[in-house]
């Protein structure tokens, strides 16, 4: 073990002598510092579950302003002490505890963390009861990037605090990136997705980051078009943005979605008064019911609606008008 770049580049790192302690591999953490290292550079990083603090290190000899050491294990403690030796004591804080009570302390500081490294046991299932508490105490900087280090069999974890942009897998290890991004959802069945959706899109990104466009699902009600064609129309309407939205499908409230992700913003659209009073009584219940705000757009036109672009369909009218090129085919061949 030993560091791999900057100020303390070279230094060896005492390695555990057992497997109870699991240090990242040079490789891994390579690429994890490709990937952070913009935010490392003058910035405050939390490495969590420290172990051997080899990542924490590797962040303070890249240029990190300050780096807070968190773990609970004696061993683990008695080498991070041991290879922090050569680190200057003003660049670092070794917090010994719990993760939870970690997490707490520096919250109740005030401390905004550019990075945060999430290396707990794997299987344990810590990493996201610990994103859950990062959130709630604003610990991470909005936009800030959380790495959560895994088995690569255990698929991507589900994050209802962050937005996960990128998956790195290196043979039986992965590690998945998460950002603190400002997100919303829009929400709708969809059926079909229309110029006026995509709209709606546009200029929600235009004041978030991320946006959740969820197909809402209602078995009473039968679609036009499958969910998976729905889909399909909505990723080739907005393959421009194609990073920045993520879709999904849900068959309950929206004010539940909205718990589930985390997302504290709705958008919606509005193309005459009787829209304008339905969102507005909406609104008023997802902020009562689900401490949710709605941001409300004008349409950019109030003849598109999926009602229309059926219609013209059903009559052999042209459709291009409303609808992007690219899904128009699909359309015309239904469900």
């Amino acid at each position: 073990m030993r560091v791999i770049s900057g100020k303390y580049k070279g230094r060896r790192l005492i390695a555990p002598e057992t497997y109870d302690i699991r240090p990242t591999t040079d490789k891994v953490k390579e690429s994890v510092f490709s990937t952070v290292q913009q935010h490392v550079d003058g910035g405050v990083v939390l490495d969590l579950f420290s172990g051997t603090g080899a990542l924490g290190i590797e962040a303070l000899s890249r240029g990190a302003q300050k780096v807070y050491f968190c773990d609970c294990n004696s061993k683990s403690l008695d080498l991070l002490v041991k290879n922090l030796s050569f680190c200057d004591k003003k660049e670092y804080e070794l917090y010994k505890g719990d993760y939870s009570d970690c997490i707490r302390l520096l919250s109740s500081r005030g401390v905004k963390c550019d990075v945060i490294l999430c290396d707990p046991p794997y299987a344990s299932g810590l990493t996201v009861k610990a994103m859950e508490k990062i959130e709630k105490g604003g610990l991470l900087k909005e936009d800030g990037i959380l790495i959560s280090e895994r088995l690569t069999d255990n698929g991507e974890t589900d994050s209802p605090c962050f937005v996960c942009t990128d998956t790195k897998k290196f043979g039986k290890v992965s590690y998945d990136v998460f950002r603190n991004y400002k997100k919303c959802v829009l929400t709708g069945t969809f059926d079909p997705f229309t110029d006026g959706h995509a709209y709606l899109v546009k200029k929600a990104l235009e004041r978030f980051d991320f946006v959740y466009i969820c197909i809402l699902i209602n078995p009473d009600k039968e679609a036009t078009y499958s969910v998976e064609k729905r889909e399909k129309m909505i990723r080739l309407s907005l393959s421009e943005y194609k990073k920045r939205f993520r879709v999904e499908f849900f068959d309950g409230m929206t004010v539940d979605y909205c718990k589930k992700r985390g997302i504290k913003y709705i958008v919606r659209g509005v193309r005459n008064e009787k829209d304008a009073a339905y969102e507005k009584e909406m609104a008023e219940y997802n902020k009562k019911h689900g401490d949710v705000e709605t941001v409300i757009f004008d349409a950019e036109r109030a003849d598109i609606s999926s009602t229309e672009v059926k219609r013209r369909i059903k009559d052999g009218s042209s459709i291009e008008d409303m609808v992007n090129d690219n899904v128009i085919s699909l359309l015309k061949n239904g469900g």
